[in-house]
């Protein structure tokens, strides 16, 4: 078993395998990134602070909960949670700063098994041809290039578990997966333990790999199915414990998320979903290679409309390369995997709120599709030098394009991780922690922070933690898919923290005026004013204003 596994395991590292000095090099700029992104903007991402407060509670002997005493599965990545509470446990830490840290290096250490797997592979398909060969052997650089992929692989998020482990499997799919389901399905677990959504991810590799087959469609099949016997088996303990745990093989965030968006319209019937799936298309097409929370219009402090134009051609393209008539094997199995991803996100997009964190991998599987759609360009026409040509010049494209999303993001990013999540959201966290009294409820969207500094009771929006959000969400009927301000009317928390945009919208209301003070308010309009309208300041201007409010005494 153990040989079998070592022998899966050498063609993904063949690319390190007595290289010369220029490819250490390339592993040594791709790698750099991820630490640059890190020292630079010093992020720690709001919903790491959810996860953790599960990984404290559970490393001191409490449970894994969010609230003592309340077993709720309000975190999705089992990885995620585990080894931030393994990480404190061993280190005795006192706070998330230790943990994380850790966190932070073993992630970028899968991360970067992920890239060397998926470009030994790229390195083994266009060793016949120097400049495609070195096309291919940029593919680190342009992975973590991507911004998304660098900032949610380094800020405590799953990304680079995530890839750690579909990365590889990508490549022995593009391999031939039959004489590898051994070590495939140890990876597959991997990425079920990473994300549970994961199985999709498994499935789009799956059904590209038999429409693309190395092997014959029968051994493959069978191949897969044995994975998936030993990716069962290997999950299965996780899935029984926490139906047994929490009463439900569901994470409560997967319920909480759901039907916060809505698609309908009165113009359609069945037809409805599909028409919502066509509007949001060009959205999710852009949200795969583009910037964190990157919203698409006109307000100040947006990304330019040429970078959305070359975003949207590079994941089309990206997208629908399996379909053209090519000999590229390699690149129209990622692509057909990529198209599916794309499906599977264009649809949770209809019913959950847009998360950046789940986008990349789709951004690792089209840039793996663009490097190899360029090197087999270049391949297929050694006797041409317009075919290099054109092929370098899109690298440079796509290039340009990565380094400019990822060097003006680092501003942006540090500036909401200085401002807004150290200097109000913190704050927030730590005043309520002195004015809360035992036994009341504090109600909020923003949960991470403000939780995890106040220690208080929290019941958040949509419900990630708090199950009688999500049960009174249901009790109200509504078409605009956004209730917030319905279930505080609903809920009467003894404290709410509110936006400014929901200050107003409570303001208007005649239950709040009448029945809640404002205690405490947080502006930072005019720093993020002074700050100016760059590209990318458009993710904090709504997070300038926050009122504490407290519910009167009868």
């Amino acid at each position: 078993m153990f040989s079998d596994l070592l022998s899966s395991l050498r063609p993904l590292v063949s690319w390190l395998r007595k290289p010369p000095a220029y490819v250490w090099v390339i592993l040594g700029v791709a790698l750099a990134l991820p630490v640059l992104f890190t020292f630079y903007t010093h992020m720690v991402w709001e919903d790491f602070l959810i996860t953790y407060q599960f990984s404290d509670n559970l490393a001191h002997g409490r449970g894994l909960v969010y609230t003592p005493g309340e077993r709720v599965h309000g975190f999705t990545s089992p990885l995620n949670t585990l080894l931030p509470a393994l990480f404190a446990w061993v280190t005795g830490a006192s706070d998330f700063q230790v943990p994380l840290w850790i966190f932070r290096w073993v992630s970028l250490a899968l991360l970067a098994f992920g890239v060397v797997a998926a470009t030994s592979v790229l390195a083994r398909e266009y060793a016949s041809s120097r400049a495609a060969l070195i096309a291919a052997l940029l593919f680190p650089i342009a992975a973590t290039l991507e911004i998304k992929t660098t900032a949610f692989a380094m800020n405590g998020q799953e990304a680079g578990l995530v890839l750690g482990f579909l990365a590889p499997v990508l490549a022995l799919v593009c391999l031939g997966w039959t004489p590898h389901w051994k070590l495939g399905g140890l990876l597959c677990a991997g990425l079920m333990y990473s994300r549970p959504d994961a199985f999709v991810y498994i499935g789009a590799l799956a059904a590209a790999s038999l429409a693309f087959p190395q092997d014959s469609r029968r051994s493959l099949l069978v191949a897969w199915l044995k994975s998936a016997a030993v990716c069962a088996a290997l999950y299965l303990p996780w899935l029984l414990f926490v139906w047994s745990y929490y009463g439900s093989p569901i994470p409560h965030t997967v319920v909480a998320k759901a039907g916060i968006e809505t698609y309908s319209t009165a113009t359609f019937s069945l037809l409805a979903p599909f028409v919502g799936a066509l509007r949001k298309a060009p959205d999710v097409l852009c949200w795969t290679l583009s910037p964190v929370y990157d919203w698409l219009d006109d307000i100040p402090g947006t990304w330019p409309g040429w970078m959305h134009d070359g975003v949207l051609v590079a994941v089309t393209l990206a997208i629908i390369y399996w379909a053209l008539p090519t000999r590229n094997r390699v690149g129209r199995t990622a692509s057909l995997a990529a198209c599916v991803l794309f499906a599977y996100l264009l649809v949770e997009n209809l019913i959950g709120q847009y998360c950046p964190w789940y986008f990349p991998p789709l951004a690792f599987l089209c840039l793996f599709v663009l490097i190899s759609a360029i090197a087999h360009l270049i391949q297929s026409r050694p006797a041409r030098l317009t075919g290099s040509v054109i092929g370098f010049v899109l690298l440079g494209m796509l290039g340009g394009l990565l380094s400019y999303e990822f060097f003006r993001s680092l501003k942006p990013l540090r500036f909401k991780q200085d401002v807004i999540e150290w200097n109000e959201r913190r704050l927030i966290g730590l005043w309520l922690k002195d004015h809360v009294a035992p036994g009341e409820t504090v109600y909020l969207e923003p949960l991470g922070y403000i939780g995890y500094f106040s220690q208080c009771h929290m019941l958040d929006w949509p419900g990630l933690v708090s199950p009688r959000i999500v049960d009174i969400r249901r009790q109200i009927p509504t078409k605009h898919g956004y209730t917030m301000v319905e279930v505080a009317q609903t809920l009467k928390p003894d404290w709410i923290v509110a936006r400014s945009q929901e200050i107003t919208a409570m303001k208007e209301r005649e239950f709040f005026v009448r029945n809640y003070t404002i205690e405490k308010v947080y502006n930072l309009r005019d720093e993020i004013l002074a700050a100016g309208p760059a590209p990318g300041m458009r993710m904090v201007y709504a997070e300038s204003v926050f009122a504490i409010m407290r519910l009167k005494k009868q």
